[in-house]
């Protein structure tokens, strides 16, 4: 068995092996590095063509762009109703499959061939050829791989980058921040100094920046910072936005709509920003243009590097101040930092080094590692730490006795507090070093009187809107009697090596404990309790959830966005399937999906909700509800503001649901969330 280390970039991705010299590989066309590009080459002798990867694959983009998928990195792990998803593949000359095609995990599908597939599923074959030609160059079998990815990705991308992984055939030993990989490959040499690095790594797609401390070869982030949507990509389109722009003045005729020469564009574009590293003006050209009617036109026009540097400036300005950011929230000053390194094939832009070194001294900013090279060597070198011998199976990381590294975002859940119904309220704060020594503690309130379930929703993010941060799982606890609206709860997180997330919730009133771990980027299924049963078989849960939401489906389906009723359609399909296979755990997760869906889907949820408890009552108090709901339908389909009858609804439905104690019945999210005070009122334990 035989581990190395993949920087499976944006633009370009690269493998080492580390040992007593890490080296890079050169794959099959002798070159370090490999484009990640994937295309769909058609053979004019075959009836079927096949997908081939890197230079062929990019080569092959300037004939047939629309089979042809660049930068896929960038929408790793985006679900598809992200609107960033939608502005990356326009930008990029990306194809979405339709709307009638959905992927198992809910992320964008992309067409290639005529095929729909992930993103997680096109850059497996980026990484299926990296292992390929990394076996060839060592002579042997590759069985497991240490991957970098930017220190900002969210854990669902991260968990999208190991899958990846895994479907090229690799064991991911780890998945490791690009800016910390560089600052181990440039202090592995330096084990007798003590530095405090600061990372600015721009690639393709990304940027980050890390402070990190290395000290006699053992490392400690202090701090990561960065913008996943900004990139060198974004330096070759303002090139592209010049070019489209003097063709229309040149031939009045946009471009922008012709993929052929978009694709020629992009491709000139970049080398135009190469050349603008060492030469003051380039001349662009892009052949056949075709105008309607007239005769193929060849675009021929030069670039100032005044004029890139103009466009790009306010790019440049946004990682200074990302910068600067860094070192504020660390209380450092530019000359508490030993070395700056510069990362990534877009550190080599003029304006880029000029700007880092107007904030510190050019002699501390460093470009003596290969900066398209060094987070590869870096993952090499953390690969080499596995002794892949001891295992039978995938080894766990051992990192940790060299390594300590931070949280990128806070971690928490979704709580009322005040008068905000979703507010996110950190457990771990940004910049946690982990893993953690102990838990992080926090002490909340139930929210409702006599509530007798607790929806915790666990995010990650920075955003003060809990539902705007990325959701990493639910817990739900039930609640017994005798717990009040005074009655204290401790939610406590821990974090290991793995970056896998272990939420504990206790009630000392009571003296129940639940536990609940969340893999990378999955949804928790139920939280359970110390003994780990079940009250009832989880078929016949998850067959009524299936039933209920059919119903829901069928008869609110009009008040309810077409995003909510895609996601309860998809999990629909996958607890049928559930059903058929016995998968427990799969079928577990779908009912905790349909069950939030359906009393999270705005109109049509409080809609469901008032039409269920109609059954509960009789008399006045049934006809007062369908008044008020045949009020709401009219107002709705008049296109009427239904808000203000929804608030005066919602209340009266709650205590129809507590009076007749119904523990079973999901109400609103907020109204079975818990609370969480600053400075409690009061404490009842």
């Amino acid at each position: 068995m035989r581990a190395i280390g993949i920087d499976l970039g944006t633009t370009n991705s690269v493998v080492a092996v580390g040992g007593d010299t890490p080296r890079v590989l050169v794959n099959r066309d002798n070159e370090p590095l490999t484009p990640s590009a994937v295309s769909y080459m058609k053979r004019r002798r075959a009836a079927n063509g096949e997908f081939i990867v890197g230079r062929q694959a990019l080569n092959n983009a300037v004939r047939d762009p629309e089979n042809t998928i660049l930068s896929v990195k960038r929408l790793m792990g985006l679900p598809r109703n992200d609107p960033k998803a939608s502005q990356i593949a326009d930008r990029l000359g990306i194809q979405f499959a339709g709307e009638d095609r959905e992927s198992e995990d809910g992320s964008v599908l992309l067409l290639i061939g005529g095929e729909a597939m992930t993103p997680t599923r096109i850059s497996s074959m980026i990484l299926s050829r990296l292992k390929s030609d990394a076996e060839a160059a060592l002579g042997e079998a590759v069985s497991h791989a240490v991957i970098t990815v930017p220190a900002y990705f969210t854990e669902r991308q991260r968990n999208a980058t190991a899958k990846a992984g895994e479907l090229a055939g690799l064991s991911v030993l780890k998945v490791l921040d690009e800016p910390t990989a560089a600052a181990i490959a440039f202090g592995a040499s330096r084990e007798e100094e003590r530095h405090r690095l600061l990372i600015y790594d721009l690639g393709g797609g990304t940027f980050d920046i890390s402070i990190i401390q290395a000290t006699k070869g053992e490392f400690q982030v202090l701090q990561t910072d960065g913008d996943n949507w900004l990139g060198g990509d974004d330096f070759d389109l303002t090139i592209v936005r010049r070019m489209l722009d003097w063709v229309k003045g040149e031939y009045d005729y946009d471009a922008s709509k012709d993929p052929v020469f978009l694709a020629k564009a992009r491709m000139e574009a970049r080398q135009a920003k190469m050349a603008l590293s060492t030469q003051s003006s380039f001349e662009l050209f892009a052949p056949i243009l075709k105008l309607p009617d007239e005769p193929l036109k060849d675009v021929d026009m030069e670039i100032e590097l005044s004029q890139f540097e103009e466009d790009i400036n306010p790019y440049v300005e946004r990682t200074i101040k990302l910068m600067q950011r860094a070192l504020s929230e660390q209380q450092l000053t530019p000359d508490l930092i030993t070395q700056v390194l510069l990362v990534g094939g877009s550190t080599a832009v003029p304006l880029v080094q000029r700007s880092v070194s107007i904030v510190f001294d050019e002699g501390r900013v460093k470009r003596n590692i290969e900066p398209m090279q060094c987070v590869a060597l870096g993952a090499a070198i953390v690969a080499d730490r596995f002794d892949l011998s001891e295992y039978t199976v995938a080894p766990v990381p051992k990192t940790e006795d060299f390594l300590v590294e931070v949280t990128p975002m806070h971690l928490g859940i979704g709580a009322v507090q005040g008068k905000e119904q979703d507010r996110f309220v950190p457990i771990i704060e940004k910049n946690t070093p982990y893993p953690l020594k102990e838990p992080r503690r926090k002490t909340f309130y139930p929210s409702e009187p006599n509530q007798r379930l607790l929806r915790i929703p666990v995010f990650e993010g920075l955003n003060d809107i809990a539902s705007l941060n990325e959701q990493q799982g639910i817990l739900e606890c039930p609640l017994q009697e005798g717990v009040s609206q005074d009655t204290s709860i401790e939610v406590a997180f821990n974090y290991d090596h793995n970056r896998v997330l272990t939420v504990s919730v206790r009630i000392p009133k009571t003296g129940e404990t639940f536990k609940e771990v969340l893999k990378r980027g999955m949804m928790a299924f139920p939280a359970l309790s110390d003994d780990d049963t079940v009250v009832g078989d989880w078929r016949e849960k998850l067959q009524s959830s299936i039933e209920d939401a059919q119903d829901f489906v069928r008869q609110y389906r009009e008040f309810a966005k077409e995003e909510d009723i895609a996601e309860i359609n998809e999990a629909i399909t996958k607890g049928e399937e559930a059903l058929r296979t016995a998968d427990k755990e799969t079928g577990q997760h779908c009912t905790l999906i349909l069950t939030n869906k359906i009393m999270s889907s705005g109109i049509a949820s409080n809609l469901f909700m008032a039409e269920t408890v109609m059954g509960w009552v009789s008399g006045d108090e049934a006809r007062t509800l369908s008044q008020a709901v045949n009020e709401i339908r009219r107002a709705y389909h008049r296109g009427d503001n239904v808000k203000v009858l929804i608030d005066a609804l919602v209340p009266h439905v709650s205590q129809i649901i507590q009076k007749h104690d119904r523990t079973d019945f999901r109400a609103a999210p907020s109204q079975n969330q818990l609370r969480f005070n600053a400075v409690p009122s009061q404490e009842a334990e």
